[in-house]
């Protein structure tokens, strides 16, 4: 074991002193260097946001970890046809214009992880942009595109603020509104005053479950959909199944909410705080969604399995 990682170690050596040799080779590597090394500095608040969302259940890290992997894969693959076309000189003062517009920045919004973010977004495609020309950007813009969402440490939280904002609460008041007519059908006496759902076996509002974006659905309807779309690129499947496995993914998982909405309200009224807690939190949330992950796997490799029709001439 110790020799594995002694090997290991000389290999990383050998590796950072190529790299650094060569960076210090001509002045655009000098700055692609520079700008990488800011990257490098935005990792740890990349890390600890990625860690401190995963503790408490979301699993947006893996959604940037695969949109990284894709977008560089997707690029490599194509290297030799970038470094085919080098871009002119004016796309590469573009490009480092925003490596040095990014890197002076940096320092001055450390207070912001998401102004980071689009700081290190503007570095990353900087170096693209003077490494391989406006032309390569609009050849492969999936790719790049994916790259650059993956700066984001939490995808999960800036998806459900631009929800927010877009649609304020609107998909907290659907869920409240098929939670309580679910309910009525179990025989419960319901009340529901827009995302707040109240039974007639108590009347504390304290004890009455109030449908926030916690409970939305969009926890969960969000991340199926990325790992959706990425099984899909990963797969190479066509567009058309790809937006199948999203839709079906986005439904299924709000349908899925609804009868964890149902238990919630009735954790709350009937059996205790500790149990509406618990149902409420991280395990209760993942023992859901491990029910709705099983449920859509067999749906999702039903829908890959299946063969593409041929076009019509």
């Amino acid at each position: 074991m110790s020799d594995a990682l002694s090997r290991l170690g000389q290999t990383l050596s050998r590796v950072t002193t190529m790299l650094l040799k060569k960076a210090s080779q001509t002045n655009h590597n000098r700055l692609v260097a520079f700008g990488g090394l800011v990257l490098v500095a935005f990792l740890p608040t990349w890390v600890a946001i990625a860690w401190q969302s995963m503790l408490k259940g979301s699993s947006s890290f893996l959604l940037s970890a695969g949109f990284l992997y894709l977008g560089l894969d997707r690029l490599w693959r194509q290297r030799q046809t970038l470094a085919a076309e080098p871009p002119v000189d004016e796309e590469r003062v573009l490009g480092y214009l925003l490596i040095l517009v990014g890197a002076v920045s940096f320092p001055l919004l450390h207070t912001s992880a998401s102004l980071l973010a689009l700081v290190c977004m503007t570095i990353v495609l900087g170096i693209v942009i003077c490494n391989f020309g406006l032309a390569g950007v609009h050849r492969y813009p999936l790719a790049i595109g994916l790259i650059l969402i993956s700066l984001y440490p939490d995808l999960g939280f800036l998806a459900n603020t631009l929800r927010k904002v877009l649609t304020g609460n609107q998909l907290e008041v659907l869920m409240a509104s098929l939670g309580g007519w679910a309910l009525r059908g179990m025989g419960e006496t319901v009340t529901v005053q827009g995302d707040l759902i109240s039974l007639a076996a108590t009347l504390d509002p304290d004890r009455s479950v109030l449908v926030g974006s916690g409970c939305s659905g969009f926890d969960m309807a969000f991340p199926i959909a990325g790992v959706a779309f990425i099984l899909g690129l990963y797969l190479k499947q066509s567009w058309q199944k790809i937006g199948w496995l999203v839709a079906i993914g986005v439904v299924l998982s709000l349908l899925f909410n609804v009868p964890r909405i149902m238990l919630l309200a009735i954790a709350v009224v009937y059996w205790g705080k500790e149990s509406f807690e618990f149902w409420h939190g991280p395990i209760g949330g993942q023992i859901f969604s491990s029910v709705l992950l099983t449920g859509y796997y067999y749906l999702a490799m039903a829908i890959i399995d299946q063969p593409t029709q041929p076009k019509s001439q």
